[in-house]
């Protein structure tokens, strides 16, 4: 999956208009990231990469690309 296309879909799993993401966007700058983020950002992660995170390998996540490499950089082109 491109990466441009995997955070379009996590800006929209997430609900996120007004806010330009990118790989280093930190997850906590991002107004309203809390515990029910975390679990659509599980959702979206098992769904598109049939991959199972858990709250606990996300709260050591501090970027989307930390989260990328987490689901795996083989994944992304």
């Amino acid at each position: 999956m491109e990466k441009k296309v995997f955070i379009e879909k996590f800006r929209e799993a997430l609900e996120i208009n007004s806010l330009t993401l990118d790989e280093n966007t930190p997850l906590k700058s991002i107004d309203g990231y809390d515990s029910m983020s975390v679990m659509a950002t599980i959702a979206l992660v098992d769904e598109l990469f049939s991959k199972r995170l858990t709250a606990k390998q996300l709260a050591e996540v501090s970027t989307i690309k930390n989260l990328m490499e987490l689901i795996g950089t083989d994944n992304f082109s």
